[in-house]
């Protein structure tokens, strides 16, 4: 009960107390996967659909029509949930994705909506986009608001397959105001590698700040051992966040799951499943 007690006073402090500061969004936008939870965000160089939440170029890899979903129970908590969903539509002039997001409690939600285009801009460069609108609900006046938000990436690989992954979330510093104060989403800059060893494990490393300042690091990893099976692992701080996965492939199937430790708030299970029509 004691245990219960704190966690509902964090939750609290988290999602009533903070909004008369800045929101650094970008962060939750960017773990709505798996996979990238698992290698600690530090996935602005992946190619999979759910890269509409973290680097729109890495859309443009993608060769199948595909959907995935993700679902994660934040903190053990069972009305506290945040989940995406993303479809994706490869074309001759480039891909295309619709997603959306959602996390929150009872009586106070974050919804997301966007709409990405990627495009191979060479042999070994690509670039994306996305425009999203972006909604709070305000529990102070029982209202919602929200605002049209703009971020783009760039993705190239070099002849040794590793690969380097910038994200820019956004730019115009666009922020929501409610009738008492004003809540602001920082833009952020994620700049990431990615690094293969042998044909097993691919390492992953980036870092991610906003314009004040705030950076963190990312690393984490993906070792395979079988074509249909992986083990992930990675970290990111401060405060320090750590987290284990693994993912499975069958067929036209990808599953993902992962748990996310977080100080003071504890552990967070997820899963997402991705379906390559």
């Amino acid at each position: 009960m004691h245990q219960t007690n704190n966690l509902t006073f964090n939750l609290f402090i988290c999602f009533f107390l903070l909004p008369t500061t800045s929101i650094f969004a970008q962060s939750d936008f960017a773990e709505s996967d798996s996979y990238s939870i698992s290698v600690g965000g530090a996935s602005v160089t992946l190619q999979t659909p759910f890269a509409a939440f973290y680097n729109q170029a890495g859309l443009a890899g993608l060769e199948k029509l595909s959907a995935a979903v993700y679902y994660q129970q934040r903190y053990m908590t069972s009305d506290f949930a945040e989940m995406s969903g993303v479809f994706c539509l490869p074309l001759r002039t480039g891909t295309f994705a619709l997603s959306v997001w959602q996390t929150g409690i009872t009586g106070y939600h974050q919804n997301r909506f966007g709409l990405a285009f990627a495009k191979k801009l060479g042999p070994r460069l690509s670039g994306g986009l996305q425009f999203s609108y972006y909604m709070m609900d305000f529990p102070e006046n029982g209202t919602a608001r929200g605002v049209v938000l703009f971020e783009m990436g760039a993705r190239y690989e070099f002849p040794g397959k590793q690969t380097l992954g910038v994200h820019l979330f956004n730019p115009f510093d666009s922020h929501i105001t409610s009738n008492i104060n004003q809540r602001t989403i920082p833009p952020e800059l994620k700049i990431g590698a990615e690094f293969p060893i042998g044909g097993q494990l691919k390492t992953f490393v980036a870092t991610s700040g906003d314009w004040s300042g705030n950076w963190m690091l990312h690393g984490g990893f993906d070792f395979q051992p079988h074509e249909h099976f992986s083990l992930r692992g990675g970290i990111s701080g401060k405060p320090l966040n750590y987290a284990v996965g693994i993912g499975y492939r069958w067929n036209f199937l990808q599953t993902g799951l992962a748990v996310l430790h977080r100080d003071v708030l504890g552990y967070s299970p997820s899963i997402s499943l991705t379906f390559n029509l």
